[in-house]
């Protein structure tokens, strides 16, 4: 379950990041920016599994992660809905300004975006998962849903039985798992950022 849920996020943060190209609405990009967090809390969740449950300071670091994640992510969330128009009701015009302040909010009345370039086609990670399966049915999706999981479960849970450091319980191991990926996963959307021709290493 958490394998398949750091994929989804992937898979999210890829149809976000097209979205904006679609829309010429680069607000939604930040929704992207805005999952890091949660993606990097899924990665935790794992890598405490991986441990097998030994190292405790992951689950308050899981949970910290969560709490930035889900207030990114509604921040972002905000952003794409004043840059379509949204105008927040029961708020007194000076609170409403503030909060586009705070959250460097556009309005649709005084856009402030140029045409965003467009992205390279190529599939370059899992990212992109969704728009490679978009052809299949209901059930050749399911069904490669299911086979997806269940190897990459089997895999994790008895190839990990070859190698010794699950059963060493090293904090600075488990806190490299977390923050090594997490830091190249932003890497790689700043990098799409500057330059849309950029594929990604995953």
């Amino acid at each position: 379950i958490h394998i398949s849920s750091l994929v989804e996020f992937l898979v999210a943060m890829g149809f976000c990041w097209r979205w904006a190209d679609v829309e010429d609405n680069p607000t939604w990009k930040g929704l992207t920016w805005g999952l890091l967090p949660l993606h990097s809390s899924g990665i935790t969740a794992c890598t405490y599994h991986l441990f097998y449950n030994r190292i405790p300071i992951l689950v308050p670091l899981q949970a910290f992660l969560t709490c930035i994640g889900n207030t990114t992510a509604a921040i972002a969330a905000y952003r794409i809905a004043r840059s379509n128009g949204w105008q927040p009701t029961g708020l007194m015009e000076q609170w409403t300004s503030l909060v586009d302040s705070l959250t460097n909010s556009p309005t649709n009345a005084s856009p402030d975006w140029k045409t965003v370039p467009v992205e390279a086609t190529s599939l370059v990670g899992f990212e992109d998962l969704g728009q490679a399966l978009a052809g299949d049915n209901d059930y050749s999706f399911l069904f490669k849903l299911f086979a997806g999981c269940a190897i990459g479960s089997y895999v994790l849970k008895y190839g990990e039985l070859f190698v010794d450091f699950p059963f060493e319980a090293n904090v600075y191991a488990g806190l490299a798992f977390i923050f090594i990926p997490s830091s190249l996963n932003a890497y790689k959307w700043y990098r799409r950022g500057k330059d849309p021709t950029f594929e990604g290493w995953f």
